[in-house]
Order: structure tokens, then sequence, then C-alpha cells
């Protein structure tokens, strides 16, 4: 995702954490907290400590802005936590909502939007994290925690925990339902068969085979044919969508009438403006993926869909880190 102004937050999230300096960790560090440590790159499909010992659960959310918003509590303080896979951590929490201590600095930078970030882990274990009343860890080390209050504002949910991101997710077969505003997961500890059975044949899409890329294997990411011309896109939930584009290559899709550019005074229910393409003649291995819109435009040095809600809203997607596919299937 992109950051810019706090206004501008919605789409501002998991990009941070790339652009953060890491420092040494400390002498002495336990190994279960640098697993959760920005850098620490297990192969992707790996399994870690964040598991539930349950084959299954189904966790409900929030649809803001296109986000995924779960209830959750973090030492028995309620509020509600981001679902974000473009986030490597397991767990990133809110230290402007949560009393949570700043024993030892981590790594600092600073958001695209320009806000300073600086993390920092507690010594002691986080007591208790509980997602929507189906999950609960307890004495949780190694968490990383920052002051995510220019976001907190951004979205208008003073009481944001923070984020669940890829560091929990890829122990889990899991699925994502728009219309009914669920996840599924299946545990990969437990049974990775269970979800392959629960598919429908007659409603699926298309599978696709990506390649995980960013820390820990966190993006997955895909060739997308526009026109004559190859893209690089990846999955975030975290990301609504977005194009980020070369000026050469904005104006070959132009000419080739496959980008449509407008500008707009507003974005996500705030006066600021930018600028929304709409993509057509998209596909992936020969098969017509829907016109793509709305996408918030930049021009940058890459050429780049950020593939979020905008995309994932027409389907039921199945995420499946260990095989490294999404496998796309017709809503109800």
């Amino acid at each position: 995702m992109t950051y810019r102004l706090i206004t501008q937050a919605v789409r501002a999230w998991a990009v941070c954490t790339a652009l953060l300096v890491c420092q040494a960790p400390a002498a002495g560090q336990q190994a279960a907290a640098a697993a959760h440590a920005p850098g620490s790159s297990p192969p992707a499909g790996a399994l870690n400590a964040d598991l539930t010992g349950q084959p299954g659960f189904v966790l409900p959310f929030h649809l803001v802005n296109g986000h995924i918003l779960i209830d959750g509590a973090v030492n028995g303080q309620r509020g509600k936590f981001m679902f974000d896979t473009g986030t490597e951590f397991p767990f990133f929490l809110n230290n402007h909502y949560l009393r949570l201590a700043k024993d030892q600095r981590v790594a600092e930078g600073r958001a695209g939007s320009g806000q300073r970030m600086v993390l920092y882990r507690q010594a002691r274990p986080i007591g208790s994290i509980e997602i929507a009343g189906q999950v609960r860890f307890a004495q949780v080390p190694g968490v990383l925690h920052t002051n995510w209050n220019f976001l907190a504002e951004g979205y208008g949910v003073p009481a944001f925990l923070g984020s669940i991101g890829h560091g929990f997710n890829r122990n889990y077969i899991f699925t994502i339902d728009y219309d009914q505003q669920i996840i599924s997961f299946h545990a990969l500890d437990q049974d990775e068969r269970a979800p392959a059975r629960a598919l429908d044949p007659a409603r699926l899409v298309m599978t696709i085979a990506f390649t995980p890329t960013g820390v820990d294997g966190k993006l997955p990411e895909i060739d997308v044919r526009v026109g004559d011309q190859t893209l690089t896109a990846h999955f975030d939930t975290g990301n609504p969508g977005s194009l980020e584009l070369t000026e050469s290559m904005k104006t070959t899709l132009q000419q080739q009438g496959v980008l449509t550019l407008s500008a707009s005074d507003f974005d996500h229910g705030a006066r600021a403006p930018r600028t929304i393409g709409m993509l057509s003649q998209a596909s992936y291995a020969g098969q017509a993926l829907p016109t793509l819109y709305p996408l918030t435009v930049t021009i940058g040095s890459r050429n780049r869909i950020g593939l979020g809600y905008h995309f994932l809203k027409h389907y039921v997607s199945v995420w499946d880190d260990k095989r490294r596919t999404i496998t796309l299937l017709r809503r109800l």
C-alpha cells in the first residue's frame, strides 16, 4: 500500500514496514521473539509458532473502505485489528492505544506519507491476544508495536489494536468471502486437505500460481497482461487497489485505450486529491480478468498493480501459502 496523508491512511499500511531501518537485536534475545523481528525470512509456506491448536475457525469482519477489520482484544483492552496479508508480522500492535512498554527499540523509519515510525518490543510477553472471540493466545513473546495513531484517525477507529499479518495467516489455508464478511481458516498442521475437499468445482473460476515476494514471502506476485504489455501484480488485503506506472508505460497504455485516468478531489470519505485509474483488457494466463477499477494511480520507477479489495470482491478467494496458489471461486 502507499502512504501519503493521514486522510489517505486507508491505503497506507503495509509499505511502511519495508521502509524501516532495522537495528541489531539485543544480546540474549529469545528465539521466539527473534522470529517476529523485521528481516527474519523463513521459507515461504513454512509454519511458525503462531498456531492456535484449532483445526479450523471462522472470523467475522467489518468492511471499512475496502479493508478488513476484526474485533479483538489485547490484554483485555478491546478494539479492532486489521487483517493485512501485506504485513509480515503475525501481530503489529498500536502503542498509542495499548499500554505497551518500549523496552527495546527495534527499528525506525518513515511511512510513505512522511510520518516517523519507531518500532519497539517490550521485554515481557503480551499477556493475551484475542481475535473475534474465536482465537486466543497467551503470553506471546516478541510482539512488535509502533504508534499507529495517524492510521487510526484515518479510519475513524480510535480503538485500533494494530494488524494481523502474514506471519499469522501463513499457518492456514484461508478463504475470504466479502459478501458474508467472514474469513474461514483451516490449520495446515491439522488437515491441509480439508479446504480442497470443500471447494465446489462448479464455482471454480481460476487457480492462480503465484511467486512469494517481499519479507517472508508475504506478497503473492503474478504477471498480468494488459493490452500488449506485461505488468507485475501483487495481492494484498491491505491495498484496496493501486497502480504505479512509469511515465512511458502510462502513455503506452493510454494510447492503446486500456487505461483511463480521472481526477478526484476526494479519497475514501476525505477531501484529498487523487488520480483514479481504470484498466481494461487485463488477463492472467490467457484468462480474462474483470475491469480493474478504481485504482489509485501514482507515477514511479516501476509498473506494478496492487490487487486488493476492488479485485477480490468479485470472488470468494482461497489462499494457500504452502502450495503458492490463490483460487478464485464464483460468489454464491
